[in-house]
């Protein structure tokens, strides 16, 4: 039986058993039925391993055994034969069995099978009923069975189990794929997946951290990755959404908090141009950049829920089966009835609070939405998701328009920091007002509809506030107020914050703030007066990839603004 060669210590036999199985796979594939039989039986086997360790207290053999076994005796006789067989290192059995099915996924994608769609959906189908809870026993390593197994340290165990949680994270990863996603019908299986993230989450990262760093960091990569791809599926219900928001606050706080601007530290005890003080910073910057990418996405998965939460309108579109709570915030926000908007508003309030009003960097509000913009612009299809995403930040600010506690206006203080028409001032600024940049990303495979997205949202938010972005003096000044307002209601007498907040009040300091915003306006109306042009241009000769006229348009509307003054 080769499933029971994936449990032999070497690895030669279990990569040669593995290779097999993905050969048996590629030979079945012309027989459509067959084939299927053959990929229920891969998970047939993974739920058997999963409960061969629970023998000790349930038989295997349950009459409640999973749905693969009703596709004929053959498969039941089998799921009897592994019972038997009594596994020992079912985790090890399981890794194996989901890098075969991942390969034999890979294989199906590269020969553009007409049975992904079939796989998937099996596939989907048992990751959502596997026994979750014997997993998190395997995890804990709480059985008599683990615990009489001499071959193996405590150590050893937990990193077995993260092998294992790593291998399934490895496969979800491939059945998530964006790129097959667009094509597929019947999206709302996936919906399914949302809820089992949380799992694998505390399954993987959940406990002591004493082994692989390496592998930690793995872990959490692909868990991020996951949440990416199923983020479109969460925004249904408000009970995914929250669930979520816990998950990132518990096993990714020290992304989500750690500084925004980048630093590099670099050894004091070596010569400036020591050979070995290079290799040294190559590999902080090598881990500095894992690191800042994870922080990416961790930050920018958490504010989008944050601001779906705090602005649903309650029209229908979001679901919520949350349970009440009335000590959020103390206040009842007006929309969602079991107040996901509080839970979603003060997660906000507590992410700004340490990564902004605790001075964890310069407290101006400009240079942290500098350094904010600063760190997205390394990639860039996250950089448009996250502008894409503030500005809704907007809306924020308007569901608290009446409330003024110390965490509201603190919630108040980070929509109007990050106010989409500044940012769009900064983002110009970051390119250098270089508008053929611009017409890259516009011609992007990658990121292209986004960058067209963010600038037709953009440039008509900034036809609407046209004072505002010609007079960016606005933005600071607004900010000020509500600094102002934030240190009465709580107290604060910090000199620093106090003498930032009087720069604005003398002479001077109003000069040197409206020469600055004047020559923002006049960089940034040069550069979208050229990229106007170059797509004009670029339109004539048919060179550019998709329909640019709405995009003209917008362009054109701002050209008219701004040759009016």
């Amino acid at each position: 039986m080769l499933v029971g060669f994936l449990d032999f210590c070497s690895d030669y036999v279990k990569h040669s058993a593995g290779n097999i199985l993905i050969s048996v796979s590629s030979t079945l594939i012309k027989f459509e039925s067959i084939w299927i039989q053959f990929i229920e039986l891969a998970w047939g086997a993974i739920h058997a391993a999963s409960k061969c360790v629970h023998n000790t207290s349930h038989s295997t053999t349950d009459s409640n055994s999973d749905d693969s076994t009703s596709s004929g005796t053959r498969i039941t006789s089998f799921m009897t034969a592994l019972s038997e067989h009594r596994l020992n290192t079912s985790r090890q059995t399981m890794s194996s069995l989901f890098r075969v099915l991942h390969a034999i996924l890979k294989f199906l994608k590269q020969s553009d099978s007409d049975l992904k769609d079939d796989f998937i959906c099996l596939s989907i189908h048992q990751i959502h009923k596997m026994p979750w809870n014997l997993f998190h026993q395997l995890h804990a390593g709480g059985l008599a069975s683990c615990a009489k197994d001499s071959r193996f340290s405590t150590s050893n165990d937990s990193a077995q189990s993260r092998i294992l949680t790593g291998s399934l994270l490895q496969l979800l990863g491939s059945l998530l794929d964006q790129s097959y996603l667009r094509d597929t019908d019947g999206q709302d299986m996936f919906v399914k997946l949302v809820d089992v993230v949380p799992k694998i989450a505390s399954l993987s990262l959940g406990g002591q951290h004493d082994g692989s760093k390496s592998l930690y960091q793995y872990l959490k990569h692909k868990i991020l990755m996951v949440m990416m791809r199923l983020k479109p599926y969460i925004q249904q219900d408000c009970s995914h959404i929250v669930s979520w928001l816990k998950l990132l606050r518990r096993y990714f706080g020290d992304l989500l908090h750690q500084p925004i601007s980048q630093h590099i530290a670099k050894p004091e005890n070596c010569l400036e141009d020591s050979p070995f003080l290079l290799d040294m910073v190559d590999l902080v910057e090598s881990q500095d950049k894992s690191t800042r990418h994870l922080q990416r996405q961790a930050i920018y998965l958490f504010l989008s829920c944050s601001i779906c939460l705090s602005y649903n309108r309650n029209d229908g579109a979001l679901q919520c089966s949350c349970k009440r709570d009335e000590c959020l915030l103390g206040h009842k926000v007006q929309g969602c009835s079991n107040h996901c908007n509080c839970f979603g508003l003060s997660e906000i309030s507590d992410w700004f609070q340490k990564c902004y009003l605790n001075g964890s960097i310069d407290s101006k509000s400009s240079s942290f939405a500098l350094s904010f913009l600063e760190l997205y612009m390394e990639e860039d299809d996250m950089l448009f998701s996250i502008l894409l995403q503030l500005l809704d930040a907007p809306l924020v600010f308007l569901k608290i328009a009446n409330f003024e506690t110390k965490e509201l206006v603190g919630v108040k203080l980070f929509s109007s920091i990050f106010d989409p028409v500044h940012l769009f001032h900064l983002l110009l600024f970051l390119l250098h007002y270089d508008h053929m940049v611009l017409v890259d990303y516009l011609i992007s495979r990658d990121v292209g509809v986004l960058c067209a997205q963010y600038l037709l949202r953009c440039l008509r938010l900034v036809s609407q506030s046209w004072h505002a972005f010609v007079d960016d003096s606005v933005y600071s000044t607004k900010i000020e107020k509500l600094n102002c307002k934030r240190q009465r209601i709580s107290g604060d007498k910090d000199s620093d914050r106090a003498s930032s907040s009087n720069q604005y009040k003398n002479g001077s300091g109003c000069d040197k703030e409206v020469e600055d915003s004047r020559k923002l306006f006049l960089d940034a109306k040069k550069c979208l007066y050229l990229l106007k042009r170059t797509l004009e241009d670029l339109q004539k000769k048919d060179l550019f990839p998709y329909n640019p006229k709405p995009l003209l348009r917008s362009l054109a509307r701002f050209q008219e603004l701004g040759e009016q003054g």
